[in-house]
């Protein structure tokens, strides 16, 4: 006894066809266009955040310098007892004028 199966498969691949259409859809666009419509997407929300990011990195770097020339200072008054003072005399006045201590 024979039995014949009819399974009845699209022609062509679904992902091909919509490939196809994709770049059928890219194609109707001139490079103008796209370079537009992409600079209009970035506009001025990416111009912001770009500005955003420098300012940020700008003061972290300002702040590494800082910390770095602290600790440059700290070593050099934990050696020399005059620089030891000029620090302590520095904190103290500031301590007077905040009305807070540090020591």
């Amino acid at each position: 006894m024979a039995s014949f199966i009819r399974a009845q498969y699209p022609a062509q691949h679904g992902g091909v066809v919509r490939m196809e259409q994709a770049i059928e859809t890219i194609g109707s666009f001139s490079a103008t266009h796209v370079v537009l419509h992409g600079l209009a997407l970035l506009g001025t929300p990416f111009t912001r955040l770009a500005a955003r990011v420098r300012a940020g990195m700008a003061a972290w770097r300002e702040e590494r310098k800082q910390r770095e020339e602290d600790r440059k200072l700290w070593n050099l008054a934990l050696t020399d007892a005059r620089v030891m003072a000029d620090l302590s005399r520095a904190m103290s006045q500031d301590a007077l004028r905040d009305g807070s201590r540090y020591f």
